[in-house]
């Protein structure tokens, strides 16, 4: 059995969430072009934004390469 996510883990997986969305948004981007450009499905996307799941690192690299930003910009 895994311990519970600490609310600091929550937190961060939140403000990455809302970095991706605002960058998407920034980018004039829906959530199915942002997934097609970064080569992931939808449903990907919408759970990094969310804040649902901890997102593999090669998906935020996906995405951030995708909007155009550096990774580092995307991290809480």
């Amino acid at each position: 059995m895994q311990p519970a996510t600490p609310p600091w883990i929550q937190q961060a997986r939140y403000e990455l969430g809302n970095r991706i969305r605002d960058a998407r948004i920034h980018a004039d981007l829906t959530q199915e072009k942002l997934a097609e450009l970064a080569g992931v499905d939808r449903r990907s996307v919408q759970n990094a934004e969310a804040g649902a799941v901890d997102p593999k690192f090669s998906l935020i690299l996906r995405l951030a390469r995708a909007l155009r930003l550096p990774a580092r910009d995307l991290m809480p």
